[in-house]
C-alpha cells in the first residue's frame, strides 16, 4: 500500500467505522433487510453521491456519472423518482486535483463496499446487477481497473506532502458530510 493511500486510510478510519454503523445503512448487511430499508438506504446514498458525482463530472480520471445512473435506475425500480429527492448540502469544495482525487477515493471505495453487500441484498430481496441492485454491483463498470488506476494516480499525483494532506482533509470532510447527511435523515424520519 502506497503512502498516500495509507494516509487516506488512517485519516478516515474512525469516521469510516462510525459510518459502518449508521442506522440507515446498517440494514444493507442484515439478512433480514426489507424493501423499505433498502429503498431508504439507496435514497440516502443518492442524496450524498449525486451532488459529488455531478461536481466531479468528467474531470476526475475521465470518468462520468455511470454509478449515479445505476443508482437512479435502481431507485426507479423501487418506484422512486430520483429527481424529486433531496441532496446533501454543505459538501467540501472539489476544486483542485487533491480534492477531486479524494472524492473519487471516497466514492470508488464505497463501490467496493457495495459489491460486498450485494450477495446479502440478492438473497434477501432478489435484486441483482440487472434489476434493483445495479449500483451495489457497479454493473458494467470495471471497478477493479478503475480502483487500480485511482490508486496509481493518488501515489503519482499527490506525492507532495501538502497535496496528500489536502486529499486527506477533503476525504475526512466528505465522510463528515455523509455522517451529517445520514444523521439528518434519521432525525427527519423519527
Amino acid at each position: 500500500m502506497g503512502p498516500v493511500r495509507q494516509a487516506l486510510r488512517e485519516a478516515t478510519r474512525d469516521i469510516h467505522e462510525r459510518l459502518d454503523r449508521a442506522a440507515v445503512l446498517r440494514p444493507l448487511t442484515s439478512p433480514s433487510i426489507t424493501v423499505d430499508e433498502y429503498r431508504d438506504a439507496l435514497i440516502a446514498l443518492h442524496g450524498f453521491n449525486a451532488p459529488i458525482e455531478r461536481a466531479l463530472g468528467e474531470r476526475a480520471l475521465g470518468e462520468g456519472t455511470e454509478r449515479l445512473d445505476l443508482l437512479r435506475a435502481d431507485l426507479a425500480d423501487l418506484g422512486v423518482d430520483a429527481d424529486a429527492l433531496p441532496v446533501a448540502g454543505s459538501l467540501p469544495a472539489l476544486d483542485g486535483l487533491p480534492a477531486r482525487l479524494a472524492a473519487r477515493y471516497v466514492l470508488d471505495g464505497s463501490a467496493h463496499g457495495g459489491r460486498a453487500m450485494l450477495p446479502n441484498v440478492t438473497r434477501a430481496l432478489g435484486f441483482d446487477a440487472t434489476r434493483g441492485a445495479r449500483f451495489l454491483a457497479s454493473a458494467g463498470i470495471d471497478m477493479a481497473g478503475r480502483w487500480k488506476a485511482l490508486l496509481a494516480r493518488l501515489e503519482s499525483d499527490l506525492d507532495a506532502p501538502e497535496s496528500a494532506q489536502a486529499a486527506c482533509a477533503t476525504a475526512v470532510a466528505l465522510f463528515a458530510a455523509l455522517e451529517v447527511w445520514l444523521d439528518g435523515l434519521v432525525a427527519k424520519a423519527a
